[in-house]
Parts: C-alpha cells; structure tokens; sequence
C-alpha cells in the first residue's frame, strides 16, 4: 500500500499542470461537440460528460498506479505483454472502426483500443530488458536485441492498419534507448534501417509478385503494404490544395480555424469552423484547431507552456530516478506523451503529416486518457520512490 508519508513526495506542481490540462480538454470537448443552437449556458454535450467520467476513470488509475512501487510493477511485464499481443490479435479478427482501421474491439457500448495499453506493455518491457543489460547498450550488438520489445506490437498495430500507434510504440523505443547510453550514431543506423523498410512497404503494392501465388505471401503483401488512403494522409500536409475537398481537407479547415482565432481568439464557444462542424473529428485529432480558433494564441500558448512545463518534469524525473529501471520507466512514458504531443499539434498547423494521434489529456476518447494517466501514473511513481531510504 501506499504510504501516506509518499504523498508528500508527489510532484504537486506537475499534477496541477496535467490537471490544467484535462480542465483544457474538458471545456474544448464540451464546445467543439455542442450544436450551433445551444447557448452558452447550455447543458455539457454528451461527450464532454463522458470525458469527465473517463478523466474520473484516469485519475482512480492513477492512484492505483502510485500504490505499488515500479519495481513490482515491471515485474509484470511479461504477462502483460503476452495479454496486449492477444488483443491486438483479437483486433484483426473481430475489431471495428469507421475510419477503416480495424482498431477497436467492442464490448456492449464500450470500446477499448488494445493498441493504446500496448504502448505500456511496451514501456514496462522495455525498461525491464534495457535494465538488465545496461553495460552492452553502447554497443550496436547490444542495441538490435532490444528491438525485439516493440517489433510484435509494432507489425500487429501496422496489420489494423494504425500506422500512427506504430510510431509512437518506435519512439518510446527511441526514447528509451537513447537514455539507456545507446550512440547517436547506432541510433542513425537503426533510423535507417527503418526508413529503408518503410519505403519497401510505400512500393510493395508495385512489386511483380504473383497475387495468385502461394495465399500466405499474398496476404503477408496485403497486410504490410500501405493503403493509398494511408500514402494519401502521409503526403497530403505538403500540399492540401491539392486534394482540398478530400485527403486535404482536414488540413486546409483546421489552418482556417487556427489563422481565424488571431490574438485572442474568437471567444469561448464562439468557434465557427467547429460548431459549424467544418473541421472534422474536432474534438478528437484536431482538438488544437478548437484551442486556436476559440481562445486564438494566447490560449494555445498556455497550453503549450503546460505541455512545456510537463514534459520538462518529466524528463527531470527520468534523470534523476533512483536506478535503471526508474530512468527507463520514466523515458518511456514521457517520450510517449512528447510524441503524441508535438504530432498532433503538428499535423493541426500543418507541418506534420496527419497520422490521427489523439492530444494527451485534451482529445475525446476513453481508451488513450487512460493510458495517458497510467504513464503519469509511472513518471509520479518514479519520482515519489527516486531514493531508496526516504525517511
């Protein structure tokens, strides 16, 4: 159990600034879904009543996280990664969504996204494999085995296909082995690699392979291919007017939005291009559209300040943790919510591709909330246990 004498260790001031944040969120959601009939006082739309049953969900997991020192935690991380790779099987034979990637399994009206908890069963993994092997990570022999962590999860998330999640499963990976002591230069190699793969999955639809050859490497082609809705996505933020009432629309609406907020932005529930729904999925991927528009840059930059502001803690927490195992805990989680971040943002004001990553704590959705509380959940672990005799 947790003593009440760690309660005062907690980083107070990074839990107001995720509280902010949720607050942020809460207010956005419940605009960005009203209909453009209702008035300022009227009743929260049913999503932002969601939302505060979901972040009420967050926070009871988060303090369940703080009960057990991360060390127990990691120790399971085994059967918790076994568990995230049979959901995320379970998502390419019965999984749903309507945006076409087979994502969600539905149970009754509740949706989990087995993807989401695969970024911690990733986390916990790869902090309890790089851990054990501290002194080898600085070579490139010592570097290749750990990619054996996220490669299952990373092909199962491609095969629905979610190539966003994949991402940020691969920079949790970055991130942890980066402060693990791994070189830039393996590193280099590793990224490589990497983009060499990708473009032999860009051209594998090209390749003269026999379709109605044998079915297993016909459907291992199928599945590690990218779509044309998917190669349409990635490229489209280079130029949206190109496709302005398709692929870039999303685009072109949300920089209307953001460029139409100036200074102060048009005023609380006072957004146009989001209760007039010209933005789509407002309140999810493009959640930052509906800062810009409404509260202009002042309010996205306070946002952005508290963003800031969480991921400097974090990382100092990641420095400063007691051991291994604590440093590389806290890396995974905060490279998480880092590249979430600046990817949503990013694709908002066009200067990312549009991957659909939700903006933690701000963005609708159950699943990636919670999972965002159970890795601040990790980081506050981490730092209320950095020294091994507290009292």
């Amino acid at each position: 159990m947790l003593d009440t004498r760690l309660l005062r260790r907690l980083d107070w001031s990074l839990l107001l600034a995720v509280l902010a944040l949720c607050a942020y969120g809460l207010v956005m959601v419940c605009s960005a879904t009203r209909s453009p009939e209702t008035t300022t006082f009227a009743p929260p739309s049913s999503f932002a009543q969601k939302q505060a049953i979901w972040m009420l969900i967050g926070l009871v997991v988060f303090a369940v996280t703080l009960l057990f020192d991360y060390e127990r935690i990691a120790q399971w991380h085994i059967p918790l990664y076994a568990a995230s790779l049979l959901l995320l099987m379970a998502v390419l034979v019965v999984g749903r969504s309507p945006t076409g990637a087979a994502s969600w399994i539905a149970v009754g009206s509740f949706r989990l996204q087995p993807s989401e908890f695969a970024k911690i069963a990733v986390i916990l993994s790869l902090a309890a494999f790089l851990s054990r092997r501290m002194d080898a990570i600085g070579e490139l022999r010592g570097v290749f085995p750990s990619l054996l962590v996220p490669a299952a999860p990373v092909l199962l998330v491609l095969m629905q296909p979610d190539f966003g999640t994949a991402l940020v499963i691969i920079a949790i990976w970055f991130g942890a082995v980066y402060l693990a002591g791994a070189k830039v230069r393996h590193l280099g190699a590793v990224l490589a690699a990497g983009l060499a793969l990708f473009a032999l999955m860009w051209n594998l639809d090209r390749l003269p392979l026999d379709r109605a050859g044998p079915k297993p490497l016909a459907w291992v082609v199928e599945k590690a291919a990218l779509k044309d809705y998917q190669k349409r996505r990635l490229t489209i933020f280079l130029n949206p007017q190109a496709d302005p009432l398709g692929a870039g629309y999303h685009i072109i609406q949300s920089r209307v939005a953001i460029g139409a907020g100036k200074l102060f932005g048009r005023g609380l529930f006072r957004g146009t291009q989001s209760r007039l729904q010209f933005i789509p999925e407002r309140h999810t991927d493009f959640i930052f559209s509906v800062v810009g528009e409404e509260l202009g840059l002042a309010g996205a930059a306070a946002m952005i300040f508290l963003y800031l502001f969480v991921f400097w803690r974090g990382l100092r927490i990641a420095i400063r943790a007691r051991d291994p195992l604590g440093s590389l805990l806290a890396a995974g989680a905060i490279s998480m919510l880092i590249f979430h971040t600046v990817v949503n943002m990013g694709m908002s004001v066009n200067v990312m591709p549009i991957t659909g990553l939700p903006l933690p704590f701000v963005s609708y959705g159950g699943s990636n909330l919670v999972v965002s509380f159970i890795a601040f959940g990790l980081l506050q672990n981490v730092h209320i246990r950095r020294d091994r005799v507290i009292f």
